[in-house]
């Protein structure tokens, strides 16, 4: 029995791991920061998010207004943040944001 739950909780540890692997290599476009510190990236409701006119998003929880140029395509079809939150004032700052697919213009 001991075997049977020390192989579910690996299992489930590596396929936690698994899950957010993706997010290791990317960085901000603008900032060129990495966009994980190990636990600030997840996956986040389509209910959170609001679109702009201008192709950037507003992350409703915190109050985040993403510009256009900020926003990376999300593999998965999904919203995804990468935040973080400054060490004083505990106050969260965006790292990274994921939409499911870019608007880009042709017209430069």
């Amino acid at each position: 029995m001991r075997r049977v739950v020390v192989t579910a909780i690996c299992l489930a540890a590596a396929t936690g791991a698994h899950a957010h692997d993706w997010y290791e290599n990317k960085v901000d476009p603008v900032t060129n920061f990495k966009c994980c510190g190990g636990t600030d990236c997840r996956p986040i409701p389509q209910s959170s998010v609001q679109a702009r006119a201008d192709g950037g998003y507003v992350y409703l929880p915190d109050g985040f207004h993403i510009p256009p140029d900020r926003v990376q395509e999300s593999p998965d079809g999904r919203y995804h943040i990468c935040e973080s939150h400054y060490v004083i004032t505990n106050q969260p700052y965006l790292r990274c944001f994921f939409a499911p697919r870019l608007k880009l213009s042709l017209a430069r």
